[in-house]
């Protein structure tokens, strides 16, 4: 009986002596596979798998930003400044002369050399200034203003207009071929104390004017026949002014 148990404790020591074996043995073949290597250590190359491996990604490209309303803008803007090309009014690029005064004999003359220029012509009439009259209005003149009270102001060049028309009943101060003299009486006048002086161009007989419009080339043709029609004169045309 003492036999057996000897053997069975034989028997434990030995499997534990062979577990103990497989425990050290196991812990060598770790560290070996862990260990870099006589090789590895001797060339200095590291082991490309055990570093970290960082990875780099392209930037996502940006969108464009379309913004619908200002490329509708644009759109409109271009299709308007094409749409005046195309239908631009053609005058607007035409110069304008006028040719006058003239005598109706002489109007006919010019009407005649002007049927083959090439542009627009415009036949009017219109009554010329030949003067100023300066004058005292029908109103002060009926309140007691007369010629003797302005002749104790050292006025001379003075009468009473009796002629049918606006003037009737005026006392007439002064007649001036421009602007210029006449505005210089009345400026005198009212030094000399008479108020209420007012000025009025004098009309002459009605005239005879050419409006004229046409590109450059047709302009240079007036002229030509202007040259040889000397009457009147011919100049640009006045503006209109605005109200």
């Amino acid at each position: 009986m003492n036999g057996w148990r000897v053997l069975a404790v034989l028997l434990l020591l030995g499997n534990l002596a062979l577990l103990g074996f497989g425990v050290l043995t196991g812990n060598s073949s770790q560290k070996a596979i862990d260990s870099p290597g006589l090789r590895a250590e001797w060339v200095g190359v590291e082991r490309p798998w055990d570093q970290p491996v960082e990875v780099i990604r392209a930037p996502a490209p940006v969108a464009p930003k379309i913004d619908l309303k200002q490329g509708q803008a644009q759109l409109d803007t271009a299709i308007e400044n094409a749409s005046k090309q195309v239908f631009e009014n053609p005058k607007s690029t035409q110069a304008c002369w006028l040719w006058g005064p003239l005598l109706q004999s002489e109007s006919a003359r010019v009407q005649e050399a002007l049927l083959n220029w090439g542009g627009e012509t415009d036949r009017l009439e219109r009554q010329v200034p030949v003067g100023y009259v300066v004058y005292l209005p029908q109103d002060i003149v009926n309140s007691g203003v007369g010629i003797d009270q302005l002749s104790g102001k050292g006025i001379a060049d003075m009468f009473y207009i009796t002629t049918p028309g606006p003037l009737q009943g005026t006392i007439s101060l002064g007649l001036f071929r421009d602007l210029d003299r006449a505005n210089a009486q009345k400026a005198d006048l009212a030094r000399r104390g008479v108020e209420g002086v007012q000025i009025r161009e004098r009309l002459g007989p009605v005239r005879v004017f050419f409006e004229l419009r046409g590109n450059a080339s047709q302009i240079e043709t007036v002229r030509s026949v202007f040259e040889l029609n000397r009457k009147g004169e011919l100049k640009p045309c006045e503006l209109p002014t605005g109200g």
